[in-house]
């Protein structure tokens, strides 16, 4: 677990008390570490609300915890095992006090003075002690229960929500954001690509940075989005004939080359409607309750998601909704529109298809998200982020892959299009006219054409384009392998003829030829079926 770091504003301030020791004024510096039930600023696409309660357990431990001027641990003003601070939570917060050295008296007059007029606050919060949910913004909203480890507290000069006050682990942003924000490996290796061949030393910093983060497949704040959009549009303009090898073009690759552009417009685009009311209403969520009845008076039919089902309890309970699932709603009704039949509402007659309709609002929910998309895609997007500052070195992700495909440039258009296609209208289903074609157990396997091999298989009976569990020998039509994992030899091609025998001439291998040959092979035992 990482470190993260808080800030409060205006939650700092000085009082003297008689020492009884020395009979004179003794300086205390005290305020509130964290505040209870307070939502903070944008953390980078999530807001956070700490419990009443949340340091209790930790308190009760007697931790040793340093008190700091500016998150700075060399520059100590007291520590609770030496007795120079106390700590202790009431009904608003945190609340901390210091006894400061004589030689802080610098600290001191910053603090009397109002030129520090902040605190700061350096915690661990494990995923088993926080909760998740909607915002009116659009955002998702972190709850912190429980603390489990204090590392710091005190004063900060300007407890601004930037890079140097402000820390969010990766965890937390992963869980804010998901793998939504997790670069797509087209821009990996577009980002490889630039940071290999571009001028590094040369090269903004922060891009070098995100390029970092790009490479390895970390997740993408907001704020780098948006950071992102200005490169993109810088090199647009730079953009000309003949530019290959040029500044701009290695930093158009290293902020994720033609891949990259696409996904950054698209999440760009989703920051728009922060300030749009995601909130279902009352006729909406009365339609996703008589969905539900339905639903569980078995009138659903085989095919329904389990998220289909989790997604109508969230419209049914008036939970603010997320940009992706707005936009998924109208694209959902605008395909299915057609399968609206007389009849299909009778009462005792109620069909899958009208259930599964009234489970994503209904009617109401067709007008609400056809009009609130039209009115995100209208919305000007304000200018919410500060500064970005010089973003770390990211560390090791364990839940991303970094690994790089070596796909043909065609290819790796292929994977970009299925991944842009997968994003704006859903997975494919496994079965169906209009699915992948997914069977389990691939009859190809000997030649490599299997899941596991694919690009866009993410491990643990996960897929990038088809939903559902997916099985790690079975494959579909929409198969992207790279050259290096596939076996395209001709069955019973002998062995190279030793030395005294005359030498064969083999005709060169038609590889691109085999592929298409597998592929129509692979629909063709799929229509068997």
């Amino acid at each position: 677990m990482e470190i993260e770091r808080r800030t409060n504003l205006g939650e700092t301030s000085l009082e003297y008390r008689d020492d009884l020791n020395t009979g004179m004024k003794q300086p205390v510096i005290s305020g509130y570490a964290a505040v209870f039930q307070s939502e903070s600023r944008n953390l980078g696409g999530f807001t956070e609300v700490i419990q009443p309660g949340a340091f209790a357990e930790v308190l009760s431990s007697n931790p040793d915890v340093v008190g700091c001027y500016n998150h700075d641990k060399n520059f100590v003003l007291g520590r609770t095992s030496s007795g120079t601070m106390m700590l202790s939570e009431d009904e608003r917060g945190l609340k901390y006090k210091i006894y400061p050295p004589e030689a802080r008296a610098d600290v001191i007059q910053a603090v009397e003075r109002r030129d520090v007029i902040g605190s700061s606050i350096a915690f661990l919060c494990r995923d088993e002690d926080q909760s998740w949910s909607g915002t009116t913004r659009g955002m998702r909203l972190r709850t912190i229960k429980k603390i489990s480890l204090l590392d710091d507290v005190g004063p900060v000069v300007r407890p601004a929500y930037d890079g140097a006050s402000v820390i969010v682990s990766r965890r937390a942003l992963e869980m804010a954001l998901g793998d939504h924000f997790r670069p797509n490996l087209s821009m990996a290796n577009a980002a490889k690509r630039g940071l290999k061949g571009g001028k590094t030393g040369e090269t903004d910093q922060n891009l070098v940075g995100i390029a970092t983060k790009i490479a390895e497949r970390c997740i993408i704040t907001p704020e780098e989005i948006v950071y992102l959009e200005v490169v993109f549009e810088r090199c647009m303009d730079a953009k000309t004939t003949g530019w290959s090898g040029s500044p701009a073009f290695w930093e158009y690759q290293m902020a994720g080359g033609d891949s990259g552009a696409k996904w950054i417009g698209r999440r760009a685009a989703e920051q728009t409607s922060n300030d749009v009311d995601l909130k279902p209403p009352a006729d909406m969520a009365a339609a996703a309750r008589r969905g539900i009845e339905l639903h569980e008076a078995g009138r659903s039919g085989d095919g329904l998601k389990p998220e289909t089902v989790a997604r109508a309890k969230r419209i049914a309970a008036r939970e603010t909704l997320t940009p992706e699932h707005v936009r998924e709603m109208r694209a959902w009704f605008a395909r299915h529109y057609v399968d609206k039949k007389a009849g299909w509402s009778n009462a005792g007659e109620e069909t899958p298809g009208y259930t599964a309709w009234m489970l994503w609002g209904g009617d109401p929910g067709r007008r609400w998200s056809e009009a609130k998309v039209k009115q995100m895609e209208n919305e000007k997007r304000d200018d919410m982020f500060d500064p970005i500052m010089p973003p770390p070195a990211p560390e090791a992700d364990e839940s991303s892959s970094s690994e790089s495909y070596d796909l043909t440039p065609a290819n790796d258009q292929l994977h970009e299009a299925i991944e842009g296609i997968a994003e704006v209208n859903g997975q494919w289903p496994q079965d169906g006219a209009n699915g992948a074609h997914y069977m389990r157990e691939s009859p190809f396997a000997d030649s490599g054409l299997v899941c596991a091999n694919c690009v866009m298989f993410k491990g643990g009976g996960k897929c990038e384009a088809v939903a559902g569990e997916i099985e790690a020998g079975g494959v579909c039509k929409l198969w992207v392998i790279p050259a290096d994992k596939m076996n395209m030899e001709p069955a019973g091609r002998s062995e190279a003829p030793p030395e005294t025998t005359p030498a064969v001439v083999t005709p060169p291998i038609d590889y691109a030829g085999r592929a298409a040959s597998l592929r129509a092979a692979l629909l063709e035992s799929v229509a068997r079926q």
